[in-house]
């Protein structure tokens, strides 16, 4: 499945997620001391790998809570004497690979315990394979932390999730080939943020390419190509040079408003997450930033500092400026797990500690954001919006602390932001529901459809087996998103739409017939947004509405908006 069009060559990196038993081989006897140093820079690179999340987690819990004592038990297992020396005695005396006896040994002792009766024991089957994960990583060099690159890569993984992410050289990855995902997983998303093209659902290449492969990437038909022959990138080259040309009809006049035939403008901002995009997101037309998320900013230094934070924001607003940045703050949870609450897993994360809930749990946590953030607005136009908000009382407790944090600031003699628009995410049913209620404490509100879908249709937007359920055109997201608009404007809160049904220009007439005063998209989506936005009439638009409400599947809704879109603007289908 194309996810992110274009079209990329380059040799691939092969992101490995888990760890087949390793091939056993016969080493020489002159090739034992080389094995046996690989052994112990591996065991060093783990311990000092262990030490430093074991400092991370007791900085960032309580006095006394305890929290550090599983990394304490993870440096015992891989210190343990007894193990080292069976390692290196089989090494010596039965010439094998480093790598094929220290698994062997590690995963003879995990069968052994969770055999074991007692719960606690069992319980230590984990600690052992995280320390056998991290150190087979460290042994294989593949360990995700130092994924750096001497030439640019298509990056091939089984998933990537945005961790993974955030520890890659961006600025040498040339596209993504995943395994599996969709449309709306975030390496889609990341890929459509960055420019880069990307195909998911190739079953099977981790196991049939090896780094260093050249392949083409087709972003476009949703193609790789293994070994691509000259003739072969001399008819892409052509195509590409096609494609550009086209583009470039688009990009002449992306600096100019979206404004519809009978008059209606709708502000088309840009979604951003690195600060690598400011660049592409000041040269895409983009009239704000409709949500930059500063989840993948904390990914990549969860110790960051207030100071470091405020800097880094500092640099957004500035390099972005005079345009509002609307800032997420922090999206934790699901599939971004917070490394400092990795050892915790839940059972049902999705549905669970994220979002809003785990900052308004860390409120020391939240605040340092909070403090950034104002801190930042000093320097520009600065919106903040809190995230999976299910209730009004979440949003009024994040804009106490908010005040708490800038009245604290301006005690300091600290300058803050003059004034922050406050906006609440309107992704969980409860919250498009009570939106009325809502919309009489903040100033804006912004629709993630991604997860609106995937709460509303129970529907996990990354799982193959129910990706074709999940429909951003189902007949209750349509109501319900029209149930928000109604809400909201007779409020007079302006609504907006940031997920990725946003630049869809298949779905444009329902958006704009369903009155969204906004739409934020992928930089590199501005300007095809502005081009459909213009050739529509708002109130056909409206009409076509009408006429999708009163359907009863998500498909006949699509058909009728795709088929107005076609008829309007058929050179964004070409």
């Amino acid at each position: 499945m194309p996810v992110s069009s274009g079209v990329a060559h380059a040799a691939v990196h092969v992101v490995r997620d888990h760890f087949d038993e390793p091939e056993e081989t016969t080493i020489g006897p002159q090739e034992v001391e080389t094995e046996l140093a690989r052994f112990r820079a591996a065991i060093e690179s783990t311990r000092c790998e262990i030490e430093e999340l074991k400092r991370i987690i007791e900085k960032e819990s309580s006095e006394g809570s305890g929290n550090g004592e599983i990394f304490e038990t993870h440096l015992l297992i891989l210190e343990d004497a007894s193990l080292l020396n069976q390692v290196e005695r089989r090494v010596r005396t039965e010439l094998v690979n480093v790598d094929a006896a220290y698994y062997g040994l590690m995963t003879k002792h995990m069968v052994a315990l969770r055999g074991l009766s007692d719960p606690y024991l069992r319980e230590r089957y984990l600690d052992i394979k995280d320390v056998r994960k991290r150190m087979m990583r460290h042994l294989r060099g593949e360990h995700r932390a130092e994924t750096t690159f001497e030439h640019e890569v298509i990056i091939v993984a089984h998933d990537l999730t945005p961790s993974d992410t955030v520890q890659l050289d961006r600025s040498k990855v040339l596209g993504f080939a995943i395994e599996t995902g969709s449309a709306n997983s975030h390496a889609a998303i990341i890929a459509k943020s960055l420019g880069l093209p990307a195909v998911v659902r190739l079953h099977g290449i981790c196991d049939v390419l090896h780094s260093g492969d050249s392949v083409l990437l087709d972003g476009h038909e949703g193609l790789m190509i293994l070994n691509p022959t000259a003739d072969t990138l001399a008819r892409y080259r052509i195509r590409e040079e096609q494609a550009e040309r086209q583009e470039d009809m688009f990009l002449s006049r992306r600096h100019e408003p979206a404004t519809t035939r009978d008059g209606k403008t709708i502000r088309i901002g840009a979604n951003g997450e690195f600060l690598e995009e400011l660049d592409i997101i000041k040269d895409s037309g983009a009239e704000e930033v409709g949500l930059f998320r500063t989840e993948f900013l904390y990914l990549e230094n969860p110790e960051a500092t207030e100071q470091m934070l405020a800097e880094a924001y500092t640099e957004i607003v500035w390099g972005l400026a005079p345009r509002l940045v609307v800032f997420r703050t922090l999206d934790l949870g699901g599939d971004k797990l917070d490394p400092l609450l990795a050892e915790e897993p839940e059972p049902n994360p999705f549905l669970g500690w994220r979002g809003i809930r785990v900052s308004l749990g860390r409120r020391e946590f939240f605040k340092r954001q909070l403090r950034a953030l104002l801190r930042a607005g000093a320097h520009g136009r600065v919106g903040v919006m809190f995230p999976m908000v299910s209730g009004v009382e979440e949003v009024r407790q994040s804009r106490e602390l908010l005040l708490q944090c800038g009245e604290e600031l301006r005690a300091q003699g600290v300058p803050v932001a003059d004034e922050v628009e406050v906006g609440a995410m309107i992704e969980i049913p409860s919250a498009a529901m009570i939106a009325d209620l809502i919309a009489g404490d903040v100033d804006f509100f912004s629709i993630g459809t991604n997860d609106l879908i995937q709460y509303s249709l129970a529907v996990d937007r990354v799982n193959e087996r129910v990706a074709d359920l999940y429909q951003p055109t189902h007949p209750a997201l349509i109501r319900l998103i029209a149930h928000v608009m109604n809400a909201s404007h007779e409020k007079g809160v302006p609504v907006g739409i940031c997920g990725e049904m946003a630049a869809d220009v298949a779905l444009t007439p329902l958006l704009v017939g369903l009155g969204l005063d906004e739409l934020s998209v992928a930089a590199g989506q501005v300007a095809r947004v502005k081009h459909a936005v213009r050739l529509l009439d708002a109130a056909e638009c409206k009409s076509l509405v009408r006429q999708a409400r009163a359907l009863s599947t998500a498909a006949e809704i699509l058909e009728l908006s795709r088929g107005h879109a076609m008829e309007r603007y058929p050179e964004l289908f070409a």
